[in-house]
């Protein structure tokens, strides 16, 4: 009797223990949570890739920590103080990262993301006003440009992540974007380098990277010059330019700012973007690569008019020893064997999007056919409905078609690709007529 009683009363005290136990650990969970410092998930820098970084906070540390902050994609705030259209440069992205992410996971959120970002970004561009904050409890001050509010949307962190880094992949023209990306579970707050948070700072530079292109760059290229003098003519005009970098920790020396500023140096990403950027304006298909060839490294790949890709490497062309060198200019994988690109198998900040088979040889710009069939975009040999539905998408401005595909979209051959292209296609398709009625350019 008097041991069933003890060992009751021990059961009822230790259950006691166990729920003050319990809601002690609650109490200290929520406090953590609301108090937390940030957690910094990184690539680090390496060889002449910057450092990318995402800064991960809970809810009310970012409310609390954000001030001074004109821009939301959310309250449609990021409507642009100036007028896009006096700006051509803002279209000279990409959007190849965008549709690789109907290959993943969570595809429409990530395209979401994707879309506002370029909203947000294309204002805070051209906008006069100045940034905001972001203050970390750890007493971190990041310059805030605008923020994405993803309520509705659910995106791991890895997920936020891949979108913000494959989206500044794409848009080399936003020159000032951060390699840092703050983020909690329903924003996205999109930084910008210290040297441009000012509106004024911004414009003046912005200025002067257009008056680049347009002065120095765009008068080396022809309307009727073919894909491969396009791209010769950026290759060399670059390395005759600007100088190499040896400076890693200049920001500006990773992004477009560094080569079409008076700095006129760059590192790898810079002579990468400028490439990327250059050739898009032009209508010439080209995707930005990040890999290791002696150590971290940036570089391009490039479509050709026979369909092909091929490696560039304007970085390593820009030898001190000779004006101008093509050792890594369209080359194929037998003659690039010592450049490793990144991964979709990476996650996070280490992502990179699936990349299109390389030619094993190098490109001869000889063996490229004159002549371009008209209706057959994708190059085949026919012109059927996978032609109809790349000229669909285009005109529904789903995806972006470039160069010869571009020139073969054109049916009726009054530089646009438009509806009444599409019909044509259509029609084409339709009756039934044979592959060699169709004109060539």
């Amino acid at each position: 009797m008097c041991r069933n009683s003890w060992s009751g009363w021990f059961y009822r005290l230790l259950t006691g223990a166990f729920i003050l136990a319990a809601g002690a650990m609650y109490i200290m969970c929520s406090c953590i949570e609301a108090n937390a410092e940030e957690i910094q998930v990184f690539r680090e820098e390496s060889g002449d890739l910057e450092l990318l970084q995402g800064v991960e906070l809970s809810e009310l540390e970012l409310e609390e920590g954000l001030a001074n902050l004109k821009h939301s994609t959310k309250r449609g705030a990021t409507q642009s103080e100036g007028n896009e259209e006096e700006y051509p440069i803002l279209d000279y992205g990409s959007d190849y990262g965008y549709q690789d992410m109907t290959k993943r996971s969570n595809t429409d959120s990530r395209q979401y993301l994707y879309r506002q970002l370029e909203s947000g970004c294309r204002a805070f561009t051209i906008s006069e006003s100045d940034a905001g904050t972001v203050t970390t409890s750890g007493g971190s001050v990041y310059s805030a440009a605008f923020e994405v509010d993803l309520t509705g949307y659910d995106l791991s962190s890895d997920e936020k992540l891949e979108v913000y880094f494959t989206f500044r992949h794409d848009n080399p023209q936003f020159f000032w974007l951060s390699n840092t990306v703050v983020y909690s579970s329903r924003k996205v707050i999109v930084l910008t380098y210290d040297d441009y948070k000012t509106g004024a700072a911004r414009k003046a530079a912005f200025d002067e990277i257009v008056n680049t292109v347009e002065t120095v760059y765009r008068p080396q290229i022809s309307s009727s010059d073919s894909l491969y003098e396009k791209t010769l003519a950026i290759h060399d005009t670059l390395i005759k330019e600007i100088d190499y970098s040896y400076d890693t920790s200049v920001a500006i020396a990773h992004s477009i700012a560094g080569a079409l500023t008076s700095q006129k140096s760059a590192v790898c990403e810079g002579y990468a973007k400028v490439m990327q950027l250059l050739m898009n304006s032009c209508e010439v298909e080209n995707i930005y690569i990040t890999g290791y060839a002696n150590g971290g490294h940036a570089w391009n790949l490039v479509r050709m008019s026979d369909g092909q890709y091929y490696w560039l490497d304007a970085t390593w062309d820009d030898q001190t020893s000779i004006i101008y060198q093509h050792v890594y200019f369209l080359v194929g994988n037998e003659s690039f064997t010592d450049h490793t690109a990144d991964t979709p198998e990476g996650t996070g900040i280490s992502f990179l999007y699936e990349l299109p088979a390389v030619s094993d040889k190098d490109y001869d710009p000889g063996s490229t056919p004159g002549e371009i069939p008209l209706g057959d975009i994708n190059m085949d040999g026919t012109i059927n409905l996978f032609d109809l539905v790349m000229c669909l998408n285009h005109v529904a401005q789903k995806t972006t078609i470039y160069g010869d595909a571009w020139i073969a979209a054109d049916v009726n051959e009054d530089g646009n690709v438009n509806l009444f292209d599409l019909m044509s296609l259509l029609n084409y398709i339709a009756v039934s007529y044979e592959q060699n009625s169709v004109l060539y350019y």
